[in-house]
């Protein structure tokens, strides 16, 4: 049996980048502040296939009952790529994650929300506070709907198959160590992984390991000039904080 402990829609207080102000603009955070200023290294993993264009952002092992975002893309296959910060002499940490949807710059930054967020929850949104995911295992994902529904279903067949073992230590640990682990911004375990559940198909999760860990993680739509979508960026507040 599945329990999700901190399912998508938690309200959190903010403690990273500042919301812009005005009423009517509850759902706009200023990332350029941070983004501008902080030095960050950025590192391609790899590419999100996306067939329903519909988006789950969540920690990979708790997103079973998560809801898409509103916001549909087109599907597709986007590049997604780490902003990670040095803290200090090898020490490295992912302080955002993003899918690449454009070449062009985002300017402006809205708060991604869940189907299952009303607009009464909208409305009583306070300053400082957003709409995230929970992490209780150190790790975020982007995936697509239709790709969650087959890796929950292959993780509960593994489960089952093997009722000793669990699917990270498994399954997932190596990946991770191969895939980044010797990777000089990456700690010797890894901190992201391509990982596709079904051999043979081109479904595919992308983990990354929750910035100092578990809490709870806004994810926000990327717009430029003209208001079309460049980038999904979910922050870890490793970076921005007061």
């Amino acid at each position: 049996m599945r329990v999700t402990l901190i399912a998508m829609g938690f309200l959190a207080l903010l403690f990273g980048c500042k919301p812009k102000t005005g009423v009517s603009d509850k759902l706009a955070f200023d990332l350029k502040s941070v983004l501008d200023t902080v030095d960050l290294e950025e590192v391609s993993i790899g590419e999100i296939h996306l067939p329903t264009g519909k988006i789950i952002a969540g920690d990979p092992f708790f997103i079973y009952d998560n809801k898409p975002f509103k916001t549909k893309v087109n599907p597709g296959n986007y590049p997604v790529k780490l902003l990670i910060y040095k803290v200090e002499e090898d020490h490295y940490r992912i302080a955002f994650a993003k899918i690449q949807f454009s070449g062009n710059q985002a300017i402006h930054w809205t708060l991604a929300l869940t189907e299952d967020i009303t607009d009464e929850q909208i409305k009583s949104l306070q300053p400082g506070e957003f709409f995230g995911y929970g992490v209780d295992a150190g790790l975020g994902c982007f995936i697509d709907q239709e790709t969650n529904t087959i890796f929950n279903s292959v993780m509960d067949k593994f489960s089952k198959d093997n009722p000793d073992k669990n699917y990270y230590d498994d399954v997932l640990a190596e990946e991770f160590r191969t895939t980044s682990g010797q990777h000089p911004l990456s700690r010797d375990l890894g901190d992201w992984d391509n990982h596709f559940p079904k051999q043979g198909d081109n479904h595919n999760v992308i983990m990354f390991a929750s910035g100092w860990g578990d809490g709870s993680y806004p994810t926000y739509w990327g717009t430029d000039l003209n208001g079309k979508i460049v980038e999904l960026i979910t922050d870890f507040i490793v970076v921005g904080g007061e």
